[in-house]
């Protein structure tokens, strides 16, 4: 099958909304100074890309591939609220360097998948035949030009390769856009990069949440296209309650006034390789992102979808902290995982489980805004020097009690 190119503007212009929620998080003063820093890199990722999918199953629309880098850079940017970068450095070098951390977040989401497209297609311009070959060509659109092309699929996905994805992020960015970085944040930046799924040892911050942008991402993706959302349980009212209660009866309904909430508001056909392909869902996957909360369970932002999921499948961190931040609930999990793991120390203190403030750090909480919400939810036992401790319903959470220790109340 023959596919058009797209160009920069309609690539762009196609995910306004969520460029606009970037700038936001950017939080430029001047319009042109985020129009130099952080537009001119997703134009560039735009050029990249052009109208190429990202995956047979997932992102598989023409320009699927720009949308996904578009979303995985908003997730990012969303994620990194209240991290605390450089929580390691003194305090003047961390106000320094903190905004390079940002925008360095927001460098290595876009620039995490730029090879992945070619580990799962070849690309042939139609004049002549030739392939793209990424780190020959350079950026797939000015290489194809105003041509058509045509996309195969390999019989098995290459290898995943960070050090080449980091190569082709450097004709990206450029020279002289990497030099302005500090030494520190520019090799996490590169480490950032298309992170590991599964780090070994620890992880820098800029990694983990670069990693857990990308998944996000793709857990949307994936449950936009299983349709894995809540059904609506409640049952119709009859007519007769109806016509009591003055609503109009479904004869006098404008079709789109019953339109579902999750059904695709564009027509863009996915491309078609040789191997069949499940149906695009990129618009179910748009919606569900981006619609407001008084819609349906399909269209609930990230974190309903999660709080909601969570409690259906009996998630003990959703229960026992209800009420609290996303990031209070992902940092008692991420620290019970570690604590099983070996990788991180906790003790006892006066029968309660006490967590060192120098630890917190490596998660990117500051200390005074865990008490702080600690203590404003009651979770909170005391603050003895460095240590934090737990009540007992957040400390079963992270660790076990000690067979030997007695003093539990």
């Amino acid at each position: 099958m023959i596919h058009q190119p797209m160009q920069v503007t309609d690539l762009i212009e196609a995910h306004a909304k969520r460029i606009d929620l970037i700038r936001q998080y950017a939080n430029e003063a001047e319009a042109a100074v985020f129009a130099s820093k952080w537009m001119t890199v997703l134009e560039a990722c735009a050029q990249w890309f052009g109208s190429m999918p990202l995956r047979p199953a997932e992102h598989a629309e023409p320009g699927g591939a720009m949308r996904a880098t578009i979303e995985a850079a908003y997730f990012a940017m969303r994620l990194s609220g209240a991290q605390k970068f450089g929580a390691d450095q003194p305090s003047e070098r961390r106000r320094l360097i903190e905004p390079q951390y940002l925008y360095a977040l927001f460098l290595a989401a876009c620039c995490s998948w730029l090879d992945e497209p070619c580990r799962h297609f070849s690309f042939h311009r139609a004049k002549d035949g030739a392939e793209w070959i990424p780190a020959a060509h350079g950026a797939f659109g000015p290489w194809l030009g105003e041509d058509t092309y045509t996309v195969r699929r390999r019989e098995e996905a290459t290898p995943v390769q960070r050090m080449r994805t980091a190569l082709l992020a450097r004709e990206i960015l450029g020279a002289d856009r990497l030099a302005r970085f500090d030494p520190v944040v520019l090799a996490d930046l590169f480490g950032a990069i298309n992170p590991d799924p599964r780090p070994s040892g620890m992880e820098t911050l800029m990694h983990k949440v670069a990693r857990q942008a990308i998944e996000t991402t793709t857990n949307f993706e994936v449950k936009a296209r299983r349709a894995a959302f809540a059904p609506d349980t409640t049952p119709a009212p009859s007519a007769v309650t109806l016509e009591a209660s003055g609503s109009p009866s479904p004869a006098t309904v404008k079709p789109e006034a019953i339109t579902p909430a999750g059904r695709a508001q564009t027509n863009t056909a996915p491309i078609e390789v040789p191997v069949e392909a499940p149906q695009d869902p990129s618009a179910v996957s748009s919606a569900a992102a981006e619609a407001p909360p008084r819609q349906s369970a399909a269209t609930l932002p990230m974190n309903a979808v999660r709080g909601a999921t969570s409690a259906r499948n009996g998630d003990r961190f959703a229960e026992v902290l209800a009420g609290t931040s996303n990031l209070m609930r992902d940092f008692f999990r991420a620290l019970s995982q570690d604590v099983q793991a070996g990788k991180a120390k906790v003790s006892w203190v006066e029968g309660k489980l006490a967590i060192s403030k120098r630890i917190l750090g490596n998660y990117g909480m500051a200390s005074e805004s865990l008490v702080e919400n600690l203590r404003k939810f009651g979770l909170l036992y005391k603050v003895i020097g460095q240590e934090i401790l737990l009540v007992d319903k957040v400390a079963v959470l992270v660790a076990e009690r000690p067979a030997d220790d007695t003093e539990g109340s």
